[in-house]
């Protein structure tokens, strides 16, 4: 047969369960405290609820028309020459123009060529410098292997531009790209 069961109020076991760490709890009966530490969790859990559900918008950045992207492809092309040391620049596509790809949509393009203005005049090592410049330049993907150490094809989905880099002939350099087609407005 089992010993005497002794029936106390259901706070009393709570108290003996968690003491009272953090002075919450204090004086007799239900009080404030108690009430605090047990509702607290609950309200915090639903804050950080409506915090993560608040930031599952679509927070992506409205698409750029092709003139916007078009001058950004200009602005990268001319700042990654620069920043290959590039001398007696060239603009052999001036872009500006809307080229149709169908359904509403345009690409825009831009080129130019310079000499080197460092180095040995190496093919590959021209190459590699214009990589480099690009890297410092903005956010873009080199494409497929590096098969042709002379051309190399990069691509940025943040900008909607692609670009290929090269050297066609010692100490020569280029570089020319394109937009995806994107709207005119």
């Amino acid at each position: 047969m089992a010993g005497p069961v002794l029936l106390v109020p259901a706070k009393w076991t709570y108290y003996r369960r968690f003491p009272d760490i953090m002075g919450l709890m204090h004086g007799p009966g239900f009080p404030e405290g108690w009430m605090a530490r047990r509702v607290w969790p609950t309200k915090s859990i639903a804050l950080v609820i409506v915090f993560v559900l608040s930031g599952c918008g679509d927070n992506a950045p409205p698409e750029p028309t092709a003139a916007e992207a078009g001058e950004v492809l200009k602005s990268h092309i001319d700042q990654t020459l620069k920043h290959a040391f590039a001398e007696n620049i060239k603009i052999t596509d001036p872009g500006g123009k809307d080229i149709p790809c169908g359904n509403g949509k345009y690409r825009r393009t831009y080129a130019a060529e310079a000499d080197a203005g460092a180095g040995s005049g190496d093919s590959e090592i021209i190459t590699v410098a214009l990589i480099g410049a690009l890297r410092s330049v903005a956010d873009y993907d080199l494409v497929g292997p590096l098969s042709q150490l002379t051309q190399e094809e990069a691509v940025s989905a943040k900008y909607h531009t692609r670009l290929v880099l090269s050297s066609p002939a010692k100490g020569r350099m280029v570089a020319r790209g394109e937009t995806e087609c994107l709207s005119l407005s």
